[in-house]
Parts: C-alpha cells; structure tokens; sequence
C-alpha cells in the first residue's frame, strides 16, 4: 500500500473492515457504523466512495472474486487442475466463501463480475470441449461446474450444512486436494 493515496489507503482500509463485517454479518446484519470504526474512517466517506451498503457489499465481493480469478484463473482445458486449485483458494480465504453464501442468499444482488467470468463462459467453455471431444458428454457442463465449486467449498465455513463432517478439514488438506483433483478426473 505504499504507493497509494490516502484516499486509496482509506478506500482499502474500508473494504477491509467491509470483508469482515459483511463475511460474519452478512447484508442485512452488518452496520456501516462498525464499519466506519473498524477502518478509522468517517461514517460519511464510505457512502462518498461506495454510495450505500449494498454497493460497498458488491464492492467488496467484487474485490475478492476479481483477487481469485487472478490467481485461480478458469482452465476448461484442465478442470482437474482447476478444481484443486480452487479448493486450495477456499480454504486459504474462508471470508470469501461466506460472502459468496450472503449473495447467494440477496435474490437481488447478482454476481458482480464482467460477462467475460460469469459462470455462463465457464459453462460454455466447458461444453465447448466436450463437443471438441476432450471432455466426456456423460456428464452436463452445468453439472460439471457445479460439482466443481461446490466440491471447492465443502471444506470451509460457509458450508450450506455447517462446518464440514470432516473434524479439521485442514488437517486434511493435501488428502482432499488429491481427492478432488481425481473425482473431477474421473468425471471428464
């Protein structure tokens, strides 16, 4: 953050504060007042920079996911790979997968990313090998992706059925990884 403004830095410090709040609050439940303290900042320069709560909430998400699709970039040509990856991701930022659950939750926020990474592409992408003959047909693209991101996301708090069956996931990590890496092989 050095080489940032102090408007920036504030700006950071915001979506910082945002990330926990939203992450353990969700939309509803979290308070821009906690924010505002938890960053040091002016309750007033939040709705300057991001407008209202539900815009520093997709900000915030946004943030993130654009962080993840960075890192973790989609590859229909190596779902396998793809998938470990991803599950790496999830577990090493669980803040992200419970705000991924509070959007899912908000039928009026959507996912706030360019056409370019929503999950249409990657759906698209997915049949486009099938069709090619590099990944097998028995199986739907859309199902294919969603065993992927959810198989991505059982391990970590956000969860639908709470914390994971498996006592300290983490423990486990390396084990899951090569499990998932191999289900999603052996479905292609």
């Amino acid at each position: 953050m050095h080489n940032l403004t102090k408007a920036e830095k504030t700006q950071m410090r915001i979506l910082k504060a945002a990330t926990k709040e939203f992450s353990t609050f969700g939309i509803a439940g979290a308070r821009v007042d906690r924010i505002a303290e938890q960053a040091k900042a002016n309750k007033s320069l939040i709705y300057n920079y991001f407008g209202n709560k539900e815009k520093l909430f997709e900000a915030v998400l946004k943030y993130h996911l654009d962080d993840v699709y960075k890192s973790v970039p989609f590859n229909a040509y190596d779902l396998p790979e793809y998938a470990a990856n991803l599950f790496e991701s999830a577990m090493d930022h669980p803040y992200l997968m419970k705000l991924v659950m509070w959007n899912g939750l908000e039928p009026e926020h959507t996912w706030p990313l360019g056409e370019d990474l929503s999950l249409e592409k990657q759906t698209i992408a997915i049949h486009e090998q099938q069709v090619n003959g590099t990944i097998s047909s028995d199986y739907k693209a859309e199902f294919i992706l969603t065993v992927i991101l959810t198989m991505a996301s059982a391990w970590t708090d956000a969860n639908p059925f709470g914390k994971s069956i498996l006592s300290n996931p983490e423990n486990h990590r390396s084990t899951l990884k090569k499990l998932i890496y191999s289900l999603v092989k052996s479905m292609i």
